[in-house]
């Protein structure tokens, strides 16, 4: 008993006065697994973290930023974006569970696989059941989580990474992505067009997709009853 006790004053001590400081973030901050505020998950990790036990990396909400930067490397011209390269840096931290967190923008994103199941990359759904899988995830608190949602149009474009092509992403949602891989061990994204949840409004039967075989945005040549690629989000303000 005096074991228990002695162990719960250390949580609530270390989830009242605890921080992990991170450049992204601007300061210091207490919650360390993304979950929009300081719970004791966030001081067990910090407990597991001060005994030596492998975690996670412990990695504070990134700060409301500008723009991020577009990836693009290669300069074309002075004063172009790839010799400028302007915006929030860009890095990500695999989080162990199937999500990957971007510490530019502090959204969580479904990682995808290669194994047949809900996060295959080569599933499609028409808009309407994207929302489906969605809820779908929501209902088996895929990760510890129930607030998972489709993307907005600029949410989705921040996944966009202009430097490369097919497809134009990020490593963090491209590597290590063979047959079988679950998304544990691998990071999978399909070339091509994936749903955001904005409705293009001059004709509400189309909405917005990200194209990440080249990397564009567009509304064009698809309507909400064909089918697309799907990578649900949670977080954001």
């Amino acid at each position: 008993m005096g074991k228990a006790l002695s162990l719960i004053v250390s949580l609530a001590f270390l989830l009242t006065t605890s921080v992990v400081t991170d450049q992204a973030y601007g300061g210091e901050c207490g919650d360390v697994n993304g979950a929009d505020g300081i719970t004791a998950s966030d001081a067990l990790l910090l407990l597991k973290k001060a005994v030596g036990e492998d975690v996670a990396p412990l990695v504070c909400p990134a700060a409301q930023a500008g723009a991020v930067a577009t990836g693009q490397t290669l300069s074309y011209s002075p004063q172009d974006d790839g010799d400028l390269q302007l915006g929030a840096e860009r890095s990500f931290t695999d989080n162990g569970d199937g999500t990957v967190t971007d510490n530019a923008t502090g959204l969580m994103w479904e990682k995808l696989s290669d194994d047949g199941t809900i996060h295959d990359k080569d599933n499609t759904y028409s808009w309407p059941d994207a929302f489906k899988k969605v809820s779908t995830l929501n209902g088996s608190s895929f990760a510890g989580y129930g607030d998972w949602r489709l993307p907005n149009r600029f949410e989705l474009e921040t996944l966009l990474n202009l430097g490369a092509n097919y497809p134009a992403t990020y490593p963090a949602f491209s590597t290590k992505c063979s047959p079988g891989c679950k998304i544990t061990a691998c990071s999978c994204t399909a070339a091509s067009n994936y749903w955001s949840s904005t409705t293009f409004v001059a004709a509400d039967s189309n909405a917005w997709f990200v194209a990440f075989w080249g990397g564009f945005v567009d509304y064009f040549g698809f309507t909400k009853a064909d089918r697309n690629f799907v990578r649900a989000v949670r977080g954001g303000s």
